[in-house]
């Protein structure tokens, strides 16, 4: 739908629902509690519409019905709802009961539901209006800022992007970190899995798809976040990075016979949230002359009059060009505004035994780069039904299939290559009368990228659930579940000869494509029961079995002979440099679990699980984990020396301890396979042949984690005042890492268990009810998280390493190389005992050498002497050479801690919500500073500052080196940035169209919302939310140049039928 159609059709609804319906009948009553106290700021709601109001400080209210025939609904925080029918009645008086805070709130958990009161885990409830959770394109994404102890990292800012989420810090050095997602019943595949990438260039790596793909935020009811190990220990060695479980709509509360219409639509913009400060063209042709000038070259350019000419020379003499040649500013060219657009619309109702929901969507969502989109449409049908007086049925039937094209955004941003790169280091200048002789051959016009690179993905995807309930006695009922996630994915790929690796290799294509099946079947007994009034039982037992099934084909060719010849005709490739191979996987797990909540007069409870898991991964004799758990919780605010001193609502102390386990290593690290290769024959022929992928480890066990909770949970104020503490250790042994080999062995490395990790940390949340009045209404909630990650053990030697200015023996070992290529062919992190984990490794620097003289006197870089204008480097170990023994921590990627805060407004039928979040005290290696900061002499541009204050014998004390200085290869703390930021992460702005204006319609609501509106915070690159390098646990804190984060702006209306 164009967004001229889309604009004529919310403005055509908003006409015919402009119509007088009133009743006129006016009910009045009053509200009080079960003292007989009054109730002021009732709320007093029509069923079915928005027509309401609030009672007054007498608890006194009146309203004008819509309709005769209606029902009222009267609700306040601490109290239980009541709903009544009108009648003929004119005057309606109302009691309220106490609820101790909804605390008879379910909640969901592993394998079932429990009480909010008898929670003994720390476990957050994520609930947020549809007009928010619809203003992200995933639900990990709408976690971000929301809950204690939850750090959310969006990742690329193409659309599709993966998400990285961490719960609780980072419990493993090499496996997975990423939560395990729970959809219903079903286990889906995380935000790391994507298609294999058939290159075997390292700078060239597919960065991870969003795992949530086609579940639409629309259809969300709840989201439950298990962070303890006494919550996830039920899942066993799936739970050690937390747990989320998703629950989608079913029906809603309608009454039997009713059904319920909302249609919906919006139109969002987006652009660039920053631009990086670069030289314009003119400044960039003075920085050329003046570099050449240093070298003892003539000048490049002509300025005149604010027109750059080029100046070409023959023999001696210099000749200026008649054209001036095109100025472009390539930040302002590529990166424009976008508009996208979404429409659906849902169905939800009952019947006297059942409940349904069906919803549609569509959205085509634009990059800010002009080959940037992806079109997706998505289907969900959820239905339950009594089938009989015991037996009921449950069904969650989801699909949703995209395809999408980027600008190299999919791929691991980053390098001297890349698109991102590319934009800004390529000189400001266009067109036919440059000297490309000159220019890098690794560098590649920015227009290359629109015309002569194709990267299309396309993907289907299927999720289904079905469950069967029996009551087999009464409070004893069977279960069985079974689900499948269903995801097929192709990607190709292109590059055309104007882009390097197109260059290179005369047309480069690859073609990646993914089959997985995810599939769990779950038998299970619950139990659920009340014994003499006191004694409260709730448990479950069962076996599951789930498994994965995965097909990775890949294949690349090159060298093709016409132009035209895109990646649509791989056959046309006339060499073959990854022959089409088949990258088969599967894994399994066989289970058997049990969990008892027990509660006692309801002021103490008691939840204890058992989970074994049996994991194909692993050989005979350590295939077998298990992992037990235990809580307790005290309902405090029972005892009767704590509800006589008038101060609490509610007070809870919750204790736990638990195991979980990790295996997330791909499958067959223990067992040896094969990969196909090339070899060349006698006759000097190409042959493929099989090879051994790998050296397998068949002692490989699970990382096990054990972890104690401590919370405390307090209500103030008739509950309109909450606030909860959680305090937690988490221990991780039997690290899986990835240990280098020595090249005798032909393989880089191979899996081992070693080593500990620590983490242990403090979360508070605090929300409260400000004000509640008739016509206003205002609550506000906030959190903070404070995580310490350290490394406690390794396994290896140490070796003498200089902190601090001290000699030292450590233990330690280093992170993978960021890059293979000029600009950081160097790893960034080092994993050191009794440290932080993935602290930067790299040379402190002490300025700039302002004189020669200076210069002269200090230490030797690699054996090299110093000049005027070079960086300073401190010779740690004295000995008057800078080299690798003088590396040192410069800086340290985790946050001190993490916060978010929130606000809700009301106002009659007006609402407005801001979120906010951040993080305090980490640092990030800035990728950008590494060529851009440098006024080496290329022909690539720089920043402004890097030349303006470069250093210069008339300007003795620059911040920046000489003109010409080209050490800018090596990691040191001159680009370590402070990585703390505020963001105000949304605002939203609604508007319930008062009930006299609709005849058609239940509801029309209409919302403005902007999305990443300003971030506060030092860091010069684009986004301090940094990309995660979720294929590599070893690279932490990395901005490799990555790509520029956006601001949207979003116009939306919900209609109800």
């Amino acid at each position: 739908m164009s967004m001229k159609k889309l604009l004529m059709w919310m403005l055509m609804v908003l006409i015919s629902s402009y119509t007088f319906s009133q009743s006129g009948k006016e009910v009045t009553g009053k509200v009080t509690d079960e003292s007989g106290s009054p109730v002021p700021g009732v709320s007093v709601v029509e069923q079915g519409t928005t027509n309401g109001t609030i009672t007054n400080n007498q608890g006194n209210y009146n309203l004008v019905l819509s309709k005769d025939e209606t029902t009222l609904q009267f609700s306040f925080i601490g109290f239980e709802n009541v709903n009544m029918s009108v009648g003929d009645r004119n005057k309606i008086d109302v009691v309220l009961e106490e609820s101790v805070e909804a605390l008879d709130e379910v909640v969901v958990v592993g394998y079932g539901e429990v009480r909010k009161r008898d929670l003994t885990g720390a476990v957050v409830s994520v609930r947020e209006s549809e007009e928010v959770a619809s203003q992200y394109s995933s639900v990990d994404k709408l976690l971000q800022g929301r809950a204690a102890g939850l750090q959310v990292v969006n990742n690329p800012g193409d659309p599709g992007g993966a998400v990285s989420v961490r719960i609780r810090g980072t419990n493993s050095l090499r496996g997975n970190n990423e939560p395990l997602y729970v959809v219903d019943g079903v286990i889906i595949s995380t935000a790391g899995t994507g298609v294999s990438d058939p290159s075997t260039d390292a700078n060239e790596l597919q960065s991870a798809q969003n795992g949530l793909t086609g579940l639409n935020p629309r259809d969300i009811e709840s989201v439950e976040v298990l962070k303890d190990a006494s919550a996830t220990a039920i899942y066993g060695s799936r739970g050690a990075n937390g747990v989320v479980l998703i629950t989608t709509k079913s029906g809603g509360d309608l009454e039997k016979g009713k059904a319920s219409i909302k249609a919906y639509g919006s139109l969002e913009w987006s652009q660039i949230n920053k631009k990086l400060d670069l030289l314009d063209p003119v400044m960039y042709a003075d920085y050329q002359n003046e570099a050449n000038g240093l070298q003892g070259f003539d000048p490049k350019y002509h300025i005149e009059n604010g027109l750059i000419y080029p100046i070409t020379n023959e023999g001696d003499e210099s000749i200026i060009g008649d054209t001036p040649i095109e100025q472009v500013k390539w930040q302002d060219e590529i990166y424009e505004m976008s508009l996208s657009h979404e429409e659906g619309l849902s169905v939800n109702g009952r019947t006297d035994n059942s409940k349904y929901y069906f919803s549609a969507g569509f959205s085509d969502t634009q990059g800010i780069v002009e080959t940037t989109k992806i079109q997706r449409g998505d289907l969900r049908f959820n239905f339950d039904s009594d089938l009989t007086d015991r037996l009921k049925f449950d069904s969650r039937v989801s699909m949703m299939y995209q395809n999408g094209s980027f600008a190299q955004g999919g791929s691991r941003s980053g390098g001297k290559r890349s698109f991102v790169k590319q934009v800004l280091s390529y000189r400001p200048l266009n067109g036919d009368n440059l000297d490309d002789d000159e220019l890098d051959l690794e560098v590649s016009n920015p227009y290359s990228w629109l015309t002569d690179y194709d990267d299309q993905t396309e993907e289907l995807r299927v999720n289904a659930r079905v469950s069967f309930v029996y009551e087999l006695l009464k409070g004893l009922k069977y279960k069985v579940n079974g689900g499948l996630d269903y995801r097929k994915k192709d990607r190709t790929k292109f590059y055309d000869r104007e882009i390097f690796k197109g260059r290179k290799e005369d047309g480069l294509a690859n073609y990646s494509y993914l089959d997985r099946y995810s599939y769990v079947v779950d038998n299970l007994l619950m139990y659920r029961n009340k014994f003499n009034r006191h004694h409260s039982v709730n448990a479950v037992a069962g076996v599951t079995y789930d498994g994965v099934i995965k097909d990775n084909k890949v294949y690349e060719v090159a060298s093709f002979p016409l132009k035209t010849l895109r990646a649509d005709y791989p056959q046309a490739g006339q060499l073959i440099y990854r022959p089409f191979s088949i990258l088969a996987e599967e894994e399994a797990i066989f289970s058997f679990l049990g969990r008892v909540n027990y509660s006692f007069r309801d002021k103490y409870v008691l939840t204890a699980s058992f989970r074994g898991d049996q994991s194909t991964k692993f050989r005979e004799g350590n295939q077998w984990g298990y992992f037990p758990s235990m809580a307790v919780a005290w309902r405090m605010m029972q005892e009767p020396f704590i509800d006589n001193l008038n101060i609490f609502h509610n007070l809870k102390l919750r204790l736990g301890w638990g195991q979980t386990g990790n295996q997330a290593i791909s499958p067959y690290q223990t067992r040896g396979t094969y990969t196909t290769t090339y070899y060349v024959d006698a006759s000097n022929s190409s042959v493929i042949a099989n090879a051994p992928a790998r050296i397998p480890n068949p002692d490989l066990t699970w990382e096990t984690s054990e972890q104690y909770n401590a919370g405390l949970d307090m209500a103030f104020f008739k509950g309109r005042l909450s606030a909860n503490i959680d305090a937690y250790f988490k221990s991780t042994k039997d690290l899986l890492q990835e240990i280098e080999l020595g090249p005798s062995n032909g393989f880089t490395s191979m899996y081992i268990n070693r080593g500990t990790i620590e983490n242990k940390g403090v979360e508070l949340s605090l929300s409260g009810y400000v004000l509640e009045k008739k016509d206003v209404s205002l609550d506000l909630g906030g959190h903070v998280s404070f995580n310490n990650s350290t490394i406690k053990d390794l396994g290896l030697s140490p070796s003498t390493v200089w902190i601090d200015g001290k000699e030292q023996e450590k233990v330690f070992y280093f992170g993978n190389k960021v890059s293979t290529g000029t600009y950081f062919k160097q790893p960034a992190n080092v994993f050191m005992e009794d440290e932080p984990l993935g602290v930067f490794w790299g040379w402190e620097t002490d300025g700039i050498y302002q004189d020669e003289t200076t210069a002269l006197e200090g230490p030797t870089f690699n054996g090299n002497p110093n000049q005027a204008g070079d960086v300073i480097m401190v010779d740690q170990n004295g000995d008057g050479n800078v080299d690798e023994s003088d590396k040192t921590i410069i800086g340290d990627p985790n946050p001190d801690f993490t916060y978010g805060f929130d606000l809700n407004f009301r106002y009659k039928n007006l609402t407005l919500s801001a979120l906010f979040d951040g993080v305090y005290g980490n640092e990030i290696v800035n990728g950008y500073s590494m060529e851009l900061d440098y006024a080496e002499g290329q022909s690539t541009n720089i920043r402004k500052d890097a030349y303006v204050n470069a250093w210069r014998p008339d300007a003795t004390s620059a911040t920046y080196p000489r003109i010409g200085y080209d050490e800018n290869e090596y990691l040191t703390d001159r680009i370590v940035e402070d990585g703390s930021y505020l963001r105000l992460n949304n605002v939203t702005v609604g508007y319930d169209l008062p009930s006299d204006w609709l005849k058609a319609f239940s509801n029309v609501h209409i919302y403005a919302s902007g999305n990443n509106l300003f971030t506060l915070t030092d860091y010069s690159g684009y986004n301090p939310q940094i990309t995660s390098f979720l294929y590599d646990g070893t690279i932490m804190g990395v901005d490799w140049v990555g790509s520029p984060s956006v601001r949207t702006f979003l116009l939306g209306m919900n209609i109800t039928f």
